[in-house]
């Protein structure tokens, strides 16, 4: 099975090298590898790809780069007949969706595993098929594919991260510690002002029911089994490929209830009024705020519900 190879050149483990990675690539000419800046020409290199008939698409970057890639694979333009399958490698700043559903051991370590098992035919019993979150904006553009969809204190977290933790130059690992301790530290002290600490306006219809509207402090759906620091904060039960879970403005006693959020069991005994977690195949968000997929940041149409979907499934290689 031949492999595909994309790298952004422009994540934050890539600018530091690519040594490694190339030298892989130069030594299995069953390998193709493309350096692109940021997702430029991407749909051209996936064309290319299609017409060299790979089975495996690997991308070495970050949570950004992949849901380029799934974008591309699952549109109405894909030049591929039948998505291949994905290998993640984390190559970018955060690599959560690589976390849960990549590769493991580093680029290095990842890639080579993966030429391995391509050359032995190993590789079908690696894969794992997962669902993608499918978002349709509602005003005739192509649905965009991903994992993870946060609004409200989502992206103010996401700003948060990128204006005080990522300056430091610290691991991913690292900088996820760094955020959730800071964001937990300051919200006792929240004052009138603050950046991160407010609700937003949101109305939520699952599967085509009624639209509830209420303050809403975060909002996330995704087909990820975990999130940062290996987090689980979906319980409520269901078997529907979308997880929702969303707190309320004010968020009662966040501080002290975070870790009961993030993890444990089906029943974690939260305040059913504030914290809420299911599973739904479809959802429909009306709302000003901004949203982020996978990292991206976007700005909804005025007025136009933002509508959640099932993507239908990829074929993940997981070594």
């Amino acid at each position: 099975m031949r492999i595909g190879l994309v790298s952004n050149g422009l994540s934050r483990r890539n600018r530091r090298s690519l040594d490694a990675v190339r030298q892989i690539a130069e030594d299995n000419p069953r390998l193709t590898h493309v350096v692109l800046d940021g997702v430029t020409g991407l749909e051209a290199t996936l064309a290319d790809f299609a017409r060299r008939e790979i089975g495996i698409v690997a991308v070495n970057g970050g949570d950004g780069s992949v849901q380029a890639v799934l974008t591309l694979l699952l549109g109405p333009t894909s030049p591929f007949p039948v998505p291949p399958l994905v290998a993640i490698l984390p190559g970018g700043t955060t690599n959560m969706t690589g976390a849960d559903i990549g590769l493991r051991g580093g680029r290095r370590r990842g890639l080579e595993k993966l030429v391995r098992a391509a050359a032995d035919g190993t590789v079908a019993a690696s894969v794992q098929h997962r669902h993608v979150v499918g978002v349709d904006r509602g005003i005739g553009e192509p649905v965009q594919y991903g994992m993870f969809f946060g609004t409200a204190g989502i992206c103010r977290a996401i700003d948060y991260c990128r204006r005080t933790v990522h300056p430091l130059h610290v691991d991913s690992g690292i900088t996820s510690v760094l955020t959730v301790a800071g964001l937990l530290a300051r919200s006792p002290f929240r004052r009138g002002g603050d950046t991160v600490f407010y609700g937003d306006r949101i109305g939520v219809s699952f599967d085509g029911g009624p639209e509830r509207v209420g303050e809403t402090f975060l909002l996330m759906v995704t087909t990820l089994e975990r999130l940062i620091l290996r987090s689980r904060p979906f319980w409520g039960g269901g078997s529907a490929p979308l997880r929702y879970t969303s707190v309320a403005w004010p968020p009662r006693r966040l501080s002290f209830l975070a870790p009961r959020v993030m993890y444990g069991g089906e029943n974690r005994k939260l305040p059913a009024e504030t914290y809420v977690s299911r599973r739904a195949s479809r959802i429909a968000l009306r709302m000003d705020c901004p949203y982020t997929l996978d990292g991206e940041i976007f700005q909804p149409a005025p007025g136009v519900p933002v509508t959640l979907l099932d993507g239908g499934t990829i074929g993940f290689v997981r070594l």
